[in-house]
């Protein structure tokens, strides 16, 4: 899926301020080699047994976004104020940069 179908996709389900969590089916579909789970509003993408990007959305355009190399992570990590707070074109790229490595 390229960068822009990508943020296409994104931006389509969370049209409706719906939380970062509904985005599991198109990571999913475009990331197949990663686990990829809810964990209440928040999405969890998990590549190997330890790397884990962490995504809660903040509002309109606006998400807070983390990387953790753990053997389990939890989006209590985002309750404590780790990540970096990204637009969608931020959001897109978070995802497509934890993809590449």
């Amino acid at each position: 899926m390229s960068e822009k179908s990508l943020k296409d996709a994104i931006a389509a389900v969370l049209a409706d301020d719906r939380p970062a969590a509904e985005l599991d089916g198109v990571v999913s579909e475009a990331f197949p080699e990663f686990g990829v789970f809810r964990e209440e509003g928040d999405l969890v993408i998990v590549a190997g047994e330890t790397r884990r990007l962490l995504i809660r959305r903040l509002g309109p355009n606006l998400f807070r976004v983390s990387e953790n190399a753990a053997a389990s992570g939890s989006t209590n990590l985002l309750d404590a104020g780790g990540g970096y707070e990204r637009d969608l074109d931020g959001l897109v790229e978070e995802i497509e940069a934890f993809a590449a490595i």
